[in-house]
């Protein structure tokens, strides 16, 4: 062969080459896809042509990144501030459905940014073509640094404006905490005798209270019983009392009959009161039976007695309060 004809041999080798490198490395795609639109707020450093893939298998490429600015879309009531077109395979189209999570995430160590997506539920609908759907921005790493960076710089603008300040708030600390310990080692022996002072008193309080409590709980047993003695030998009695006023009254309606009509109304007159009284007598022993009122509430409500039982329980755990109120 001759030397043109093998020169052309070499470059259409080459071009086959370069064609190769171009559908690999660039990777185009012959199968049909189909569109989504991703809006992120900050898509991170995702380009036009990064892989979309669904776990380590690409399923399409980034076509486009167009800014929104936030302006609104009527269709989906959003404010995108960038909008992002993603070209999928329509052969996975059946497995990404419309609770799909579209993420950026790195493809490589060397932080080649990529899309992510997480297919979603089973169960939901596929998602069609063309859907808007709302990404998930990546951590703002340079904003975090940039923020970062502005904290100590502000911090150490502080310190250096106002390090003379800062060495006097230093040294009157030193100076406190000497003095403290000066004073704390000067009186070593007046605080342990106060000490042993406030121990002492607490023991007495204690042993105050304890008798305090006995006593008080003995004296309010006794009450309780006498009370409710007294109450039930009422109540025995009272229906006894109430006959022989009855008969009483039947009685001196026997003898009235024999007296003129003035003797007669002043006789009804005093057994009606004597009845009377008897009846409101009964009435209050019933009244403080049933723990109504305030006789009736504090002999016979528990609760009184649980309160004082209270107030002695929490004077003996705590008697610095018979000295300092809150």
């Amino acid at each position: 062969m001759s030397v043109e004809v093998r020169v052309g041999m070499l470059i259409l080798v080459a071009l086959a080459l370069l064609g190769g490198f171009i559908f690999v490395l660039g990777g185009v795609e012959l199968g049909e896809q189909y569109s989504v639109y991703v809006d992120f707020d900050n898509p991170g450093n995702v380009q036009p042509g990064a892989s979309v893939n669904v776990g380590s298998i690409r399923v399409g490429e980034v076509e486009g990144i167009e800014y929104w600015g936030q302006r609104l879309d009527p269709d989906t009531g959003r404010r995108p501030m960038i909008r992002m077109h993603v070209r999928i395979d329509s052969e996975v189209q059946e497995t990404i459905h419309e609770d799909a999570l579209f993420y950026v995430t790195s493809q490589s160590v060397l932080g080649e940014s990529i899309i992510s997506i997480d297919p979603g539920d089973p169960d939901k609908p596929t998602l069609e073509d063309g859907a808007v759907v709302e990404g998930v921005d990546p951590p703002r790493l340079d904003l975090a640094f940039a923020m970062a960076y502005e904290l100590l710089e502000g911090m150490t603008r502080l310190l250096r404006d106002n390090r003379e300040d800062l060495g006097s708030l230093l040294s009157s600390a030193a100076n406190m905490i000497r003095r403290a310990d000066e004073f704390f080692a000067e009186h070593d022996d007046r605080l342990d005798r106060v000490m042993e002072n406030i121990e002492t008193a607490t023991s007495q309080t204690n042993e105050l209270l304890t008798v305090a409590n006995d006593t008080m709980n003995g004296r309010v047993q006794r009450v309780l019983r006498n009370l409710d003695t007294t109450l039930a030998r009422v109540n025995r009695d009272i229906d006894p009392l109430m006959s022989d006023v009855r008969s009483l009254a039947t009685k001196a309606d026997d003898a009235m009959d024999a007296l003129g009509p003035e003797q007669r109304q002043q006789i009804q007159e005093i057994l009606a009161e004597a009845e009377r009284s008897v009846t409101d007598a009964r009435e209050i022993v019933a009244h403080i039976r049933s723990g109504r009122g305030t006789v009736g509430a504090f002999l016979m409500d528990e609760e009184v007695y649980d309160d004082v039982q209270e107030m002695l329980r929490d004077l003996k755990h705590n008697p610095w309060k018979l000295f300092w109120r809150e």
